[in-house]
């Protein structure tokens, strides 16, 4: 059994701004790249608590083994968030309660994983919040081995160590770090700009002529 982990470091996002994306819906993300950036909608919430907003701490899995989903729990900074893959495997739970109690013990952020998981009482008992593709009893195994801080894909979207998730009932979001502040003002100004747009719904003037969407043309 052998497990990898890549030298990596990353720039932390300010708390300030980690607290103002916390405000900022999946929806909003994904509109201010272009409508990328949202993992499969299969990856969904699975837990009462759907909000998570942190940096990516990555995990890939190997042949259903989930020992280093066990290592990162025990180990991940408050705040991070833990994004898994598990190689397209979803018939055994590669997360479960114990990984759970210690992650939110550390004050992890929540759970993104491309993959299965189980005991769903006790994570929603506690708040943690957990988005997967499936529940399942069936266990993980301890044989095969993992890798830690490397770049995976989950949920069709690549993910980097460091990159800011953001999910919420619509979905995950992966925004890549690199452009984390560019996309940050752009969600910034878009907020102003919606603002404005409500006001209008306040008005008789139609919505889609505020979005200059043109009268259809009769067919004869």
């Amino acid at each position: 059994m052998a497990f990898l982990r890549k030298r990596v470091s990353f720039r932390r996002i300010p708390e300030d701004r980690i607290a103002a994306w916390k405000n900022v819906a999946t929806a909003s993300a994904s509109d201010m790249m272009n409508r990328h950036g949202s993992m499969h909608p299969d990856i969904k919430a699975v837990t009462t608590a759907a909000r998570i907003v942190g940096q990516a701490r990555t995990v890939q899995c190997t042949m259903a083994d989930n020992s280093i989903l066990h290592y990162i729990s025990s180990t991940a900074e408050p705040g991070e968030v833990i994004v898994g893959d598990s190689g397209g495997i979803t018939d055994h739970a590669l997360w479960g309660g114990i990984t759970t109690l210690e992650s939110y013990r550390r004050g992890v952020a929540g759970l993104v994983l491309d993959g299965s998981v189980r005991d769903l009482r006790e994570s929603r008992d506690i708040g943690f919040p957990i988005f997967c593709r499936g529940i399942t009893p069936r266990g993980p195994h301890k044989a095969f081995g993992g890798a830690l801080d490397v770049p995976i894909a989950c949920g069709g979207q690549p993910v980097h160590p460091g990159d800011l998730i953001l999910a919420d009932e619509d979905g995950v979001v992966v925004v890549p770090l690199e452009r984390e502040e560019e996309l940050f003002q752009k969600v910034v100004n878009f907020r102003r700009d919606e603002q404005a747009w409500f006001k209008v719904l306040d008005t008789p003037k139609p919505f889609y002529q505020v979005l200059n969407i043109p009268e259809p043309d009769w067919m004869d």
